[in-house]
């Protein structure tokens, strides 16, 4: 099974990734142009295609492949409507055939062939009406490079990226090897304009420049793992159950990110003094002392501002690896970043 984050991540990296092996839009074998292709005979036509411009790599005539439907679901696990996905596999290779229902004049079907065995993978798309083959990446060996171009790009198509990530900040830091053929693992850091994870609007989210660490596991060009920060499954586009010590570091750097800490926060004095457990699931509230060297809250940029020294109190919420309340002294909302 897929969830409806992993199709749209990997159909918006197919649509833009990968450039290196692009190539000009090509014609397959041209049926009547009323005739209207299911995805079986999409595939079937790529096929042929293949083996007409790759006669050495592509798969061999006579074949025998297996079709299967491919459950579509939604972040909740509800079938999705409106997309669908067929697979097709043999020995030696694998096909996933997505596609949008859309009316007929716009139906495309965007095809992914690779073989875990030979090491083969190449991308594309047939026109539902005409057959139309576009190669979108020509048939070559999985290979680190590519691999590292999908991850990236994952990164990019992200929601959490999309949402506020700082153009210019992504940057390759790691590269591991997996214990498997064709198999690695993308460590990535980058920054986005607010706190939070996912699809953010709607949500209060702190103006605040945050770094994020997404850890991506690919295997034979496919992502199959993908952790930002330890606690955000990408994938399922929801947070990593955590245990308490993870909770705890969440809600440190929430305040050590706030606008009162990072204006005038005096480095060494935030320390953890106590741990609530309220009624519900995954939830803890921590609470921090630290001092400042003015009064007041959040950025004082250009305020006239007592110089002395400012103990404060901050009671952070934590409930499924997001902070979901801030109090400061019980008066400032770290949140609203306002008086309460």
């Amino acid at each position: 099974m897929r969830t409806i984050s992993t199709v749209c991540l990997l159909l918006l990296v197919s649509l833009g990734l990968l450039a290196s092996g692009c190539a000009e839009e090509q014609q397959g074998t041209q049926p009547p142009t009323d005739e209207l292709l299911d995805p079986e005979a999409a595939f079937e036509s790529v096929v042929d295609w293949l083996q007409t411009e790759y006669p050495n790599e592509a798969p061999e005539e006579g074949i025998s492949w297996v079709m299967q439907d491919v459950p579509v679901l939604g972040p909740s696990g509800e079938p999705l409507l409106g997309a669908a996905e067929k697979r097709f596999t043999s020995d030696d290779w694998v096909a996933d055939v997505t596609w949008a229902v859309v009316a007929p004049e716009f139906l495309q079907y965007e095809i992914v062939l690779k073989s875990p065995t030979h090491g083969w993978f190449w991308q594309g798309s047939v026109k539902a009406l005409g057959g139309q083959v576009v190669e979108e990446t020509g048939m070559q060996a999985m290979n680190e490079q590519l691999a590292e171009q999908l991850a990236g790009e994952f990164v990019m198509a992200s929601a959490t990226y999309r949402a506020s990530g700082v153009t210019g900040t992504l940057e390759l830091v790691e590269t591991r090897s997996a214990n498997c053929p064709y198999c690695w693992q993308f460590v990535f850091d980058f920054e986005s304009r607010n706190s939070g994870y996912g699809e953010t609007a709607g949500q209060v989210v702190l103006p605040v420049i945050t770094p994020h660490r997404a850890v991506i596991t690919v295997e034979a060009m496919e992502v199959v793992e993908a952790v930002m920060d330890g606690r955000w499954d990408m994938l399922a586009q929801q947070f990593i159950q955590l245990t308490e010590e993870q909770a705890r570091d969440i809600a440190g750097d929430f305040v050590r990110n706030s606008p009162t800490f990072v204006f005038d926060g005096i480095v060494g004095t935030l320390e953890p003094v106590e741990t609530l457990y309220p009624d519900i699931e995954n939830s803890w509230t921590f609470v921090f002392r630290f001092e400042s060297a003015h009064v007041g809250y959040g950025d004082r940029t250009g305020q006239v501002l007592a110089q002395v020294i400012t103990p404060h109190e901050a009671h952070v919420t934590v409930e499924s690896g997001a902070v979901v309340s801030a109090l400061m002294d019980e008066q400032w909302d770290m949140l609203q970043q306002k008086t309460v």
